[in-house]
C-alpha cells in the first residue's frame, strides 16, 4: 500500500477547498525572487507543451513538508513554502483569465501567516509589508511573463497539467511528506541539503529522497543503518565519475539518455526495460520503501535501502573493473557497442574467475555478433553485407589496439599502461562512423557537375612519376576553370581524365571491389569530405586530421600510412597508390587478428 505519510500529490489534489496551510513566526517570509518565479513557470510550461510526453510522466517539484496541526484541519509547513506560494499565485492568475468552467469554479488552497494573517494573494498590496511586497513582485512577474507569452502560449495545456482539466494523465506533483517526529525532520532537511536550489526533481533524486528519509527508520525486521555523510559521499563519488564521456560512453550508446547518468545503475538493478516508462525505477524503489513484495528485489536479495544501496555499490564496482581492465574493456564495450543488454553481460560473468573472463567473453562475442565462419568475411560486400563488414571491421580495431596494449605491457616494466591504447568507445559513438572504401570504385563515376569539381580539386596535389601525368595536370586544371566558368562539361571531358587517372592510381583490377579487402572505418567528416575520391586524397586528409589530433580508428591510420605493406614489396607504401599487393596484406592482418574468435568451417 502507498505510505499516506511520503507519497507523490499531485497539485490539483491540493484543489478540494479543504487544504489549509499554515506558516508559523519562526518561518522567514515569502522571499523567491523573479528568477525563481520565472524558473518555475518555465519548468511547468516546457513539461506542459512538451510532445513526447508519455503516459505516467509528470513534473515533481521538491517536498512539501507539513505537519497536522492540533485539533485543527491545516498543515504546518515545515519546508516548501516559497514553492506553495508560488504556485497558489499562478494557480489565481489561470483561475482569472480562464474561460474554462471546471477551473474558474475549483478552489485553490489557502495559505495563512501567523506573522501576516490579513496578507490578500488574491490582491496583495505593495507597500503594506514586506512579505505583501514579495508577493505582489511574484504576481506581476506571473502576470507579465504571460503577457510575453500571448502569441505562443497555449493556456489549456497549463490547466490540463495543474488542475488536470480534461482528465489530463500527466501532471504535475510534488513529495508530500508528513513529519511525525524529529528524526523525520532530520531526514527532509538532510535530503533538501543535498538538492538546495532546485525546483524540480529527477528520477535519480526521487529514489535519494527514499535512501536519505529511510536512513533513520529501525524495526525489529528490517534494520536501516545508512549513515547519511557515507551515503552523500558515495553518491557523489559514483556521479562525478559516470560524468567522464570516457566511462560512460563503454556503458552505454548515443541512444540512451536518461535525466541523469547514475540512473544507469537503478535502471540495471530494476531490470528496466527499453519498453518501460521513466519512472519505472523509481516505482520499484518506492514498492521497498512501502514494503511491497516484488520480485525485482526478491532475485537479487534485497531485503531493505540498505542492502539495495549495497547491491547499487557492487554493481558500479563491477563496472569499474570492466573500465579498468583491458581485455574486460574491449570486449565487454564492443558487446554493448552492438545493444547486447548490460543486464545480460552481467549475468554471464557472474562467478567466472578473472583468469577465464576474457576466454568467456570471446565466446560470447562469437555467439552473440560475430556468429560468421572464417572463410565467409571474404565475400562480405559493402552492397549487400555492410552491417556485418562494420561488426568485422570495428572487432579488427579492438582487437588491435588490445594487442598493442598486451606488447607494451610486456617490454614496459613499473609503468601503469592500461589506457595506452584503450579504444575510444566515446569518441567512437559521440562522432558518426561509417565504412568507406579505400580505393574509389571505378563503377561509380560522378555526374553532377559540383561532384566534379570537388574531385578534380584533389588532382593538382596528388605526385605521380608517370610520364602522362604532367599533360593530365594541365587538362585537370583547364576543365576545373571551363566547369567554374559554363557549369557545363562539354565534350564529357570529365570522364576521360577519370579514366586516365584511376588507370594510373588505382591500375589493377580488383580496385572496384566492393569485399571487406577495400573497405574501412572513417569518420563522416573525411567520408563525406573526400567521397570517391582517390586514395592519394583519402591518405592526405587522413595525414592531416591525425596530426591535428582528430581520432582516426588505428586500423585506418595503418592502412593509410601502408603499416600493412612491406617496404620492399613493390615499394607501395612510398606511393600514393592502393594495389592489389595492399589489398592482400591488408586483409590478412584482418584475419590474424579475427580468424580465432570466428566459426571454423565444419569438415
Amino acid at each position: 500500500m502507498e505510505n499516506p505519510n511520503f507519497r507523490l500529490k499531485a497539485i490539483a489534489d491540493f484543489l478540494d477547498g479543504n487544504h489549509h496551510f499554515f506558516i508559523p513566526s519562526y518561518q522567514r517570509g515569502y522571499r523567491w525572487d523573479k528568477k525563481q518565479v520565472e524558473d518555475l513557470l518555465k519548468d511547468i510550461w516546457d513539461f506542459a507543451k512538451d510532445d513526447t510526453k508519455k503516459k505516467g510522466d509528470f513534473y515533481c517539484l521538491q517536498p512539501i513538508v507539513v505537519k497536522q496541526k492540533i485539533n485543527s484541519t491545516e498543515w504546518i509547513v515545515i519546508d516548501g513554502q516559497q514553492r506553495l506560494t508560488t504556485l497558489l499565485l499562478i494557480l489565481e492568475y489561470i483561475k482569472k483569465i480562464s474561460s474554462t468552467p471546471f477551473v474558474k469554479q475549483s478552489s485553490a488552497y489557502e495559505i495563512k501567516y501567523e506573522t501576516r494573517p490579513v496578507l490578500d494573494f488574491s490582491n496583495p498590496v505593495i507597500d503594506t509589508d514586506i512579505d505583501s511586497f514579495h508577493v505582489y513582485q511574484a504576481k506581476e512577474v506571473i502576470e507579465n511573463w504571460y503577457s510575453a507569452k500571448a502569441n505562443e502560449i497555449r493556456f489549456s495545456l497549463l490547466e490540463d497539467v495543474l488542475f488536470l482539466n480534461n482528465n489530463s494523465i500527466s501532471q504535475v506533483k510534488a513529495i508530500w511528506y508528513v513529519a511525525e517526529n524529529n528524526n523525520d525532520l532530520d531526514a527532509i532537511r538532510t535530503f533538501n541539503n543535498l538538492n538546495k536550489g532546485k525546483i524540480r526533481l529527477t528520477n535519480a533524486e526521487l529514489i535519494k529522497a527514499l535512501f536519505i528519509l529511510r536512513a533513520n527508520v529501525k524495526n525489529e525486521e528490517k534494520t536501516e543503518d545508512i549513515a547519511l555523510s557515507e551515503f552523500s559521499f558515495e553518491w557523489n563519488e559514483i556521479e562525478n565519475s559516470l560524468q567522464d564521456d570516457r566511462f560512460w560512453y563503454f556503458l552505454v550508446n548515443k541512444d540512451y539518455n536518461p535525466a541523469t547518468r547514475i540512473d544507469v545503475l537503478f535502471d540495471f538493478i530494476t531490470q528496466k526495460s527499453k519498453n518501460d516508462d521513466g519512472d519505472f525505477a523509481y516505482r520499484k524503489f518506492q514498492e521497498l520503501y512501502d514494503g511491497i513484495d516484488s520480485d525485482v528485489w526478491k532475485n537479487i536479495d534485497v531485503v531493505n535501502f540498505t542492502s539495495a544501496w549495497r547491491k547499487i555499490k557492487e554493481v558500479y564496482h563491477t563496472f569499474v573493473y570492466w573500465y579498468e581492465e583491458p581485455t574486460l574493456y574491449h570486449y565487454i564495450g564492443y558487446l554493448i557497442n552492438y545493444n547486447v543488454p548490460l543486464q545480460k553481460i552481467y549475468n554471464e560473468c557472474k562467478g567466472i574467475s578473472k583468469r577465464d573472463l576474457g576466454t568467456k567473453l570471446r565466446k560470447l562475442i562469437t555467439e552473440w555478433v560475430l556468429h560468421y565462419e572464417v572463410n565467409d568475411i571474404d565475400e562480405f560486400t559493402y552492397t549487400e553485407k555492410k552491417s556485418d563488414c562494420h561488426k568485422i571491421l570495428l572487432f579488427f580495431n579492438i582487437q588491435s589496439c588490445l594487442v598493442h596494449q598486451n606488447n607494451l605491457n610486456k617490454i614496459v616494466e613499473n609503468i601503469d599502461t592500461k589506457s595506452y591504447y584503450k579504444f575510444p568507445f566515446d569518441l567512437f559513438k559521440i562522432y558518426s562512423w561509417d565504412i568507406e572504401h579505400v580505393g574509389s570504385r571505378k563503377d561509380n563515376p560522378l555526374t553532377e557537375i559540383k561532384d566534379k569539381k570537388v574531385w578534380l580539386s584533389y588532382i593538382p596535389d596528388i605526385k605521380s612519376d608517370h610520364k602522362d601525368w604532367p599533360e593530365i595536370l594541365k587538362d585537370t586544371k583547364l576543365l576545373i576553370t571551363e566547369l567554374n566558368d559554363t557549369n557545363k562539361d562539354k565534350d564529357f571531358k570529365f570522364k576521360s581524365i577519370y579514366e586516365k587517372v584511376t588507370g594510373i592510381l588505382q591500375g589493377n583490377s580488383n580496385d572496384s571491389k566492393d569485399t571487406i579487402e577495400n573497405l574501412t572505418l572513417l569518420d563522416s567528416g573525411t567520408n563525406r569530405g573526400y567521397q570517391n575520391a582517390l586514395f592519394a586524397s583519402k591518405r592526405q586528409s587522413i595525414i592531416e586530421r591525425d596530426s591535428k589530433g582528430v581520432f582516426i580508428p588505428p586500423c585506418t591510420r595503418n592502412l593509410f600510412l601502408k603499416y600493412y605493406t612491406r617496404s620492399d614489396e613493390d615499394a607501395s607504401q612510398w606511393r600514393n597508390i592502393w594495389n592489389d599487393n595492399d589489398r592482400e596484406k591488408y586483409l590478412k592482418a584482418i584475419h590474424n587478428s579475427i580468424d580465432s574468435i570466428l566459426i571454423k568451417p565444419s569438415i
